[in-house]
């Protein structure tokens, strides 16, 4: 069970492309090979598949035994090595390899028609991946876009090393629709929501049709679906899946229903319900390109934000956002403004603690997201707002009944409820909707045009529309001085020359002992106790005799204090001869 044990500890398989493939043992592939090679044929022609009209696999709760493997290869084929197809008899020549896990490396071949996963050599010395991928080819799935196994790849040995599966092209949904506009501009530029509805549509046929003959994801990786176009998407690491007994060999957190999370365990076998949750997350962050569903806190993660189903968007008629669930205020809000009733009334039943799909047990299906995702197709095909149309509106509805205000910022209208209205200072709230102030949300974070220079650092910060209109307020309404320290010196702190204390670098204060000739950086505290002390010092040093001095009219001694000496000094007179009472009754 050591394999397993390690699945329980890994998260998602992150695929990477690899890159530079070793162009000279690429070289010493036979060029007798012919590269238009007839096509292989299915090992369930050999083996026989189940009867037409009957379910292929069984969705089974308990996980099937792993042992030992009897077989073991000596090494592992790479890159311009031969392997061999088990039922076909055929070999294949590894090419370049092209996607990397934590458990194979996938390579070109000289048939460009097909793919080699070959596995690592840990993994091969369990018999499961060996087990799972024998059970899988009993069957024959026609799917299209699934890369259903087609043979067992031998060694030259006749030792399992990997399987054949079909060719598959374009780029990840990860790197593509998940990263967001970037992802989005970058591969598929010209884009809009229909073409994303029709891709939601396209993946979510395909898994229905999975599910209708029993198979199931288990733990959803979105790395393995790659994008082509919009009905052009395929299915990779099928051997990754849960078939049967067999458990799912990727963990996602993203994906994770909650009561997993609560409950701190891992699952190696997933149920339907579980298996529809996880179709609800990836329908969410399709339709709102690559967003996580749930918000998350300023001292919450993706873990805690799950387990507390902390959804940020409200619909309306008492769904309201979770509590503890910041609202959004940037285009997030926006797109989610645009989706239909329907959809948004789904997403937050599933995703929100009190909604009625939220428990299991109660959760919406594929077919169900299906339907939803084809009346918004329809809708945006009969609609004649190009708004909506927009993969990232830059604003919300215009159904008639908002009242639209422009931004003094950015210039673009937003409904009024889209505006700050009210700012406070000095915990007084102040309204700026009164005194004219015209700023959107969005633009209420962006830079303005308005900085300072920290003293400390020598740094220039500039305030944010939202800073500098409470600079404004405060400069002529609660006499602010302009600010002369940053938020990062704020919090820089250096021991007291005097007490040891440590304290914000920006309250240090240099003290100049002139009796001492000595100069020393204290805190704004001792600073006032040593200029106190000082003075009382220097009183003392002025009524301190600097000199005795013998009168010249009674002989007697007499003191010219520190003071005294200082002044004559100052005035260029001569120091005094005679006693203070001599000096009385001369005048």
């Amino acid at each position: 069970m050591a394999f397993l044990d390690s699945f329980k500890r890994r998260r998602e398989t992150n695929v990477a492309e690899v890159g530079n493939a070793n162009t000279s043992t690429t070289n010493q592939i036979p060029k007798s090979v012919d590269l238009n090679q007839v096509p292989f044929h299915s090992a369930a022609d050999w083996l026989g598949s189940t009867a037409q009209g009957v379910k292929p696999f069984k969705i089974i709760t308990n996980p099937v035994s792993v042992g030992q493997s009897i077989k073991v290869p000596n090494y592992i084929p790479k890159t311009g090595k031969k392997v061999i197809t088990k039922y076909n008899g055929r070999p294949l020549w590894l090419k370049e390899a092209l996607m990397t896990d934590h458990i194979s490396v996938t390579y070109a071949t000289d048939n460009a028609d097909y793919f080699a996963k070959v596995y690592t050599l840990d993994v091969l010395r369990l018999d499961m991946l060996e087990n799972k991928a024998n059970r899988m080819l009993r069957e024959k799935i026609e799917i299209p876009g699934v890369c259903w196994p087609i043979d067992i790849l031998n060694d030259d040995n006749g030792y399992f090393v990997g399987i054949l599966v079909p060719a598959s092209r374009g780029v990840q949904l990860t790197r593509s629709v998940f990263n967001g506009a970037t992802g989005l501009s970058q591969f598929f530029p010209q884009w809009n929501k229909n073409d994303l509805c029709d891709l939601t549509m396209t993946i979510l046929d395909k898994i229905r049709k999975m599910h209708d003959l029993g198979l199931l994801f288990g733990c959803i990786n979105p790395a393995s679906i790659y994008i082509a176009d919009t009905k052009d998407v395929y299915f990779v690491d099928t051997d990754c899946w849960q078939i049967e007994g067999y458990p799912a060999l990727s963990r996602n957190q993203t994906f994770t229903p909650p009561e997993l999370l609560r409950d701190n365990k891992t699952q190696l076998i997933y149920t339907m319900d579980q298996e529809n949750y996880q179709i609800g997350v990836l329908t969410f962050m399709l339709m709102m390109p690559g967003k996580f569903p749930y918000a998350k806190g300023r001292n919450a993660n993706e873990r805690d934000s799950i387990m507390d189903m902390s959804f940020p968007f409200s619909v309306g008629g008492g769904m309201r956002r979770s509590r503890d669930a910041e609202r959004p205020s940037g285009i997030w809000r926006i797109v989610w403004d645009h989706l239909p009733y329907q959809m948004c009334d789904g997403f937050y039943n599933t995703f929100h603690a009190n909604g009625k799909y939220a428990k299991p047990g109660c959760r919406l299906k594929t077919t169900d997201w299906l339907r939803m995702s084809k009346d918004f197709a329809n809708t945006l095909i009969t609609s004649n707002r190009t708004d909506s149309q927009s993969m990232f509106p830059r604003t919300f509805r215009h159904d008639g009944k908002r009242v639209f205000v422009r931004c003094n910022i950015c210039g673009q209208e937003h409904p009024d409820y889209y505006f700050i209205h009210s700012i406070h200072v000095q915990q007084e709230k102040i309204d700026i909707w009164e005194r004219g102030y015209r700023i959107c949300l969005p633009c209420a974070g962006d830079q303005s045009n308005m900085s300072f220079k920290c003293e400390c650092c020598g740094r220039t910060f500039y305030y944010t529309n939202r800073t500098k209109v409470l600079h404004e307020i405060g400069k002529s309404d609660f006499d602010f001085k302009k600010q002369r320290w940053c938020k990062d010196c704020k919090k820089r702190t250096i021991k007291c020359g005097h007490c040891g204390r440590e304290v914000p670098i920006y309250q240090m204060r240099e003290f100049e002992d002139r009796l001492r000739n000595l100069r020393t950086s204290v805190c704004g505290n001792c600073f006032k106790e040593m200029i106190e002390k000082s003075k009382q010092e220097k009183e003392a040093w002025k009524n301190s005799p600097a000199r005795w001095v013998s009168c010249r009219n009674c002989g007697r001694s007499f003191s010219i204090t520190n003071g005294e000496m200082e002044y004559f000094n100052r005035k260029g007179y001569n120091l005094p001869t005679r006693c203070p009472n001599c000096r009385k009754k001369r005048y």
